[in-house]
């Protein structure tokens, strides 16, 4: 890990070499309450020191780990950039200073505050890199009953920001490589499409409104609104898709809609390209003052499930793209680059499982953002780890595990490792360390990082024996 922090600069050599050293202990026990992690009672009273230490920033001690974010996505070519917003709820009596209030029903009544990431992945092949960039939303003002939902949309937009300030963050860091921006329905904004077209990104991004088409006044035979656009739009493929167990999110339940089972899916994809319009502008009119261009040209993949099992919700995206969609290959392309949304999703589950990042009883925003700052690398390895082991059984085992830690698995495994093992051989091997049985399928966040968790803490004992031996 400490890789990851090469190059850090804190304005202070000792404040350096003490991140490079906390953040060594903390990937030896993510899942570890920071006492517990730390060796002594001074070695805690300094990882606290400085996770309080005002010159100390979360951007600084990320730097690092963006810019070989950055060299990995060179080396992979075209990569996909995935956004995303998950909230940290923070319970207990102690009032925690900088924290806002939590929006969701489960969370209502505890502090904590909500982080936009961008995760950057291999287009292809969907390897997790490293995360290229993130900011927070701290809701500490009290709540505002909007009067109408005009000014509820005007009141939330400087929270909305938080997607124009990543897509910037990595498209500066990512300059030297393809970059696909992957957003879920939160992102569908006009604003956000004319962003990245003026920077020539391209993105896909999940549609959650009909929109007006730009077309000329008194034509009646094109479709002047996207989901009609789609209706007549161009049948491509049809194809069978693995769907993994989903649970409710919080609209879902509002709409009382039912939770995803594990399935296989056949799915049919239809094409079309369209001009959408500027949400504000009409025939004759301005557009009330904006700097937006009148309209912009967008590709549409509609992926719709037609014959969903009973009591399940059938699958229904409609994706907006400036890919190309003109080929079989292509618009499958697109429907990849969605499904791949997925891994930040995972992302989350391994900083929040795996690293246990709201169990951390720190008492100040500046103190978790710059704890958040120094587990994002160590959730993402965890995340290679695994997504490697699931997706691309086959990789070689030393794309992720170091000859040292190999040679322990190697001695310590139930099951003999191959001469040549794979990464999926040595996740499961991990996994066994934290308890985890083969027969009970793919092993979860917990098991896997204490595995990881334990197969650190016997890598320094090996090392502190053979500095023993060499003295």
């Amino acid at each position: 890990m400490a890789e990851e922090f090469e190059g850090l600069e804190l304005g202070d050599a000792r404040l350096n070499q003490r991140a490079v050293k906390i953040v060594n202990r903390l990937a030896a026990e993510p899942g570890k309450s920071f006492p517990r992690a730390t060796s002594d009672d001074s070695e805690l009273e300094a990882l606290y020191r400085f996770l309080n230490n005002d010159r100390v920033k979360p951007e600084a001690v990320l730097a690092g780990h963006y810019e070989a974010t950055a060299e990995r996505a060179v080396t992979a070519g075209q990569v996909l950039v995935i956004h995303d917003t998950t909230g940290f709820s923070f319970g207990g009596e102690t009032r925690r200073k900088g924290l806002g209030r939590m929006k969701t029903a489960s969370a209502r009544g505890t502090q904590g505050f909500y982080w936009h990431a961008a995760l950057v992945a291999s287009a292809h092949a969907g390897v997790p890199l490293g995360v290229i960039g993130m900011t927070s939303v701290f809701r500490t003002a009290p709540p505002v009953e909007y009067p109408d939902l005009h000014s509820k949309r005007f009141g939330r937009a400087r929270e909305f920001q938080r997607w124009s300030t990543l897509i910037k963050q990595s498209s500066t860091r990512l300059a030297d490589c393809q970059a696909i921006h992957v957003m879920d329905r939160e992102a569908d904004a006009y604003v956000l499409f004319c962003q990245l077209t003026q920077k020539g990104a391209d993105f896909v991004i999940r549609s959650k409104d009909d929109r007006a088409l730009d077309v000329p006044w008194g034509d009646k035979k094109q479709p002047r609104l996207l989901h009609d656009a789609i209706e007549r739009g161009r049948y491509v493929t049809s194809r069978e898709v693995a769907l993994s167990t989903k649970r409710s999110d919080r609209m879902a339940r509002l709409r009382k809609a039912p939770g995803r089972m594990m399935r296989l899916a056949q799915l049919d994809i239809v094409v079309a390209h369209v001009s959408v319009r500027h949400p504000t502008y009409t025939a004759g009119k301005s557009r009330r003052g904006s700097t937006l261009p009148r309209a912009v040209a967008l590709n549409v993949v509609h992926v719709y499930e037609a014959n969903a099992p009973r009591g399940q919700q059938p699958v229904n995206w409609l994706l907006l793209t400036t890919l190309p969609i003109n080929t079989v290959e292509q618009a499958e392309f697109v429907v990849d680059c969605y499904r791949r949304r997925w891994l930040i999703e995972e992302y989350f589950k391994a900083m929040k499982t795996g690293c246990a990042f709201e169990k951390r009883q720190l008492e100040s925003k500046h103190a978790l953002l710059n704890a958040l700052a120094l587990f994002a690398p160590i959730a993402w390895r965890l995340l290679s780890l695994r997504n490697l082991g699931r997706e691309a059984p086959d990789t070689p085992a030393s794309f992720s595990i170091s000859p040292r830690q190999l040679k322990i698995l190697r001695a310590r495994a139930k099951v003999p490792l191959s001469q040549k093992p794979t990464i999926r051989e040595a996740m499961l091997a991990v996994a066994a360390e934290g308890g985890h049985i083969k027969n009970n399928g793919d092993p979860g966040w917990i098991v896997l990082g204490r595995g990881y968790e334990k197969l650190l803490h016997m890598e320094l004992g090996f090392a502190v024996a053979m500095r023993q031996q060499k003295i």
